[in-house]
């Protein structure tokens, strides 16, 4: 029993003198001038500190450290730090030495010096790569960037963890109303310094949005990472709103995924298998996103089996001209386009089997869309519509002093309206073939002062109309004319054909003729665009013998009929509830 006192004594005895020779040979090393130069050459870059580091056995043999600044090389960044710990290995010491294994600490601020450029990356790649060497923890409360130090993300955790020849750095930050957790892995740390080759895992994840990436760097030199990429948010409109941008119009943008197999580098990434889901359209091809020198750019082709613009047509019509009574909101046609149009450079070329824009639908249909250094292209291919074919062309060119030219045309050839939406602003028959060709030209700093005082030109033919009896505009005519049966019976309108010309809120109509049982209708006047009032005035005219009733109208109008004969008319009213009036100007009581 004795002798088992003995040797625990003994024991108690030499841990107490290991113990004091250590903590006499920390204390020796313990000069703030030796533990800065050891930090710095443990961590890189420079490490200050304000007040005399302390010695805690507390939780094994560490410095307790206190008003940490430390700084990255070439001033990219800048950490400072309430308090930090800095652990000592036991091992060490029985050789002799103090050697800093692990550090922590808390009460910490992060700042940047800004997103570095490519060179800067490389060296920022350096200090990642020492400190993943090392077991570190960071907790602080706010990160910041570029010129202002004041805080833009939250609270932030970081963990850098070796592993063998690799490492892994693991976090959090709150951004907003979301925590953002983030992970890299690393097969290599010198992946990080362009000297080695290896899987890379990369993995950002909210409860708005997430970002993973699997691959690996197989070129050391190229300093690209090729393998699959997958993008994923539940609310594209919400998730811009976070980043300080706002997706303007009532237009859907909800779910949103993009993924596929590609390559990243510092400033591009291609996928050259892309899947992208938008609001359930989904659609495979290339995409790619560059940083650029100037302005970022999306470039990609992709095609739809089905593309469903539903959502969109609310924007659509606004972007369009087309009067909506409910609000909008903060409007693309109210943005500046010397702002909106240098935001990015755009290629993009979609397509689709079949497209749905609420009752209308056709296909297949593709789409271009050009933006470069400001100036937009978009091209509409020939698209089935309706039992007809529809195209399009549209372009905002610059033209100096923050102004936009504006150049549009459409062309809509035999379209069966039976399958046209029905707008309030007009009757539409229950059958014919419509046909129109629209040009619109204007000039000025916003769409919407363009369409403002826009002028144009539209040529229009209507064929083999049915209205229903009683109906409106044409079915008004021929009962005003005293036709027999015409309130029993449809009325069907052989052809109406005009043209107008556009400027601002008018339309000017001319040469516009309706053939209609044994009556041929001349009109001209004026068309408001803003409330799509009438006023017309023209004759009432027997259907010249050319074209009897019930024969096909001629493709050239018949020699007009003397401005002296048939009765004169007027047109008053709406689109949608036209009236034919006598013309009584002139007339006076016998």
């Amino acid at each position: 029993m004795k002798r088992l006192l003995a040797i625990l004594l003994a024991a108690l005895v030499l841990v107490a003198v290991a113990g004091i020779a250590g903590y006499l040979m920390i204390a020796r090393e313990v000069s703030r001038e030796r533990v800065e130069a050891s930090l710095s050459a443990r961590l890189g870059g420079a490490v200050q500190l304000s007040g005399t580091p302390a010695v805690s056995f507390a939780q094994g043999p560490a410095l307790m450290l206190g008003e940490v600044r430390w700084q990255g090389r070439d001033g990219r960044w800048m950490l400072t730090a309430e308090r930090m710990s800095a652990g000592i290995d036991p091992a060490g010491l029985f050789l002799g030495e103090v050697r800093l294994s692990s550090f922590q600490l808390q009460g910490a601020r992060l700042h940047l010096a800004g997103v570095p450029a490519e060179g800067a990356l490389a060296g920022l790649g350096r200090d990642l790569s020492q400190l993943m060497g090392v077991p570190v923890s960071v907790a602080g409360d706010a990160i910041s960037w570029g010129a202002s130090e004041a805080p833009r993300l939250g609270a932030f955790t970081l963990r850098l963890s070796p592993s063998s020849e690799g490492g892994s750095l693991r976090g959090s930050v709150v951004a907003g109303d979301q925590t953002v957790e983030f992970s890299t892995t690393l097969g290599d740390r010198g992946i990080l310094t362009g000297t080695a080759s290896g899987p890379v895992a990369v993995s950002v994840v909210s409860p708005l949005a997430s970002f993973r990436m699997t691959g690996a760097v197989r070129n050391p030199e190229a300093a690209r990472v090729e393998g699959s990429f997958d993008f994923n948010t539940s609310d594209l409109r919400g998730l811009a709103v976070r980043f300080g941008k706002t997706l303007v119009g009532e237009a859907s943008f909800g779910a949103l995924r993009i993924t596929g197999d590609g390559a990243l580098d510092f400033s591009r990434l291609v996928l050259d298998t892309a899947r992208l889901e938008l609001d359930g359209n989904v659609g495979e091809g290339r995409l790619g996103f560059e940083l650029g020198s100037q302005r970022p750019r999306l470039e990609g082709t992709l095609a739809f089996e089905q593309f469903d613009l539903s959502a969109y047509l609310g924007e659509l019509g606004s972007l369009a001209g087309v009067p909506d009574d409910t609000p909008q909101g903060d409007s693309l046609r109210d943005r500046p386009l010397s702002v909106l149009l240098q935001a990015a450079d755009i290629d993009l070329r979609l397509s689709a089997n079949r497209f749905i824009a609420g009752p209308l639908s056709g296909g297949p249909s593709a789409i271009a869309l050009l933006l470069r250094d400001g100036d937009l292209s978009l091209d509409l291919s020939e698209t089935a519509v309706s039992g007809g074919k529809l195209e399009a062309t549209a372009r905002l060119k610059p033209a100096g002093d923050d102004m936009f030219d504006l150049a549009a045309n459409a062309i809509a050839e035999k379209l069966d309206v039976r399958g046209l939406p029905s707008p309030d602003v007009v009757t539409l028959p229950q059958a014919g073939s419509l046909t129109f060709r629209l040009g619109r030209t204007g000039k000025g700093p916003t769409l919407a002062a363009i369409l403002e005082g826009a002028g144009g030109e539209m040529q229009f033919a209507l064929e083999n109309a049915t209205y229903p009896a009683g109906g409106e505009a044409l079915a008004r005519l021929a009962s005003s004319a005293g036709e027999a049966g015409a309130t029993a019976t449809s009325l069907v309108l052989d052809r109406l054909t005009g043209r107008g010309g556009m400027e601002g809120h008018e339309m000017r109509l001319s040469d516009v003729e309706a053939l209609a049982g044994k009556h041929l209708v001349r009109l001209a006047g004026r068309l408001s665009l803003a409330d799509f009032s009438l006023s017309l005035r023209g004759r009432l005219l027997p259907r010249p013998a050319a074209t009897p009733a019930g024969s096909p109208a001629p493709e050239e109008p018949a020699e007009p009929q003397g401005a002296d004969q048939g009765i004169p008319v007027l047109v008053r009213g709406t689109l949608a509830r036209p009236s034919l009036l006598p013309d009584m100007t002139g007339v006076r009581a016998p």
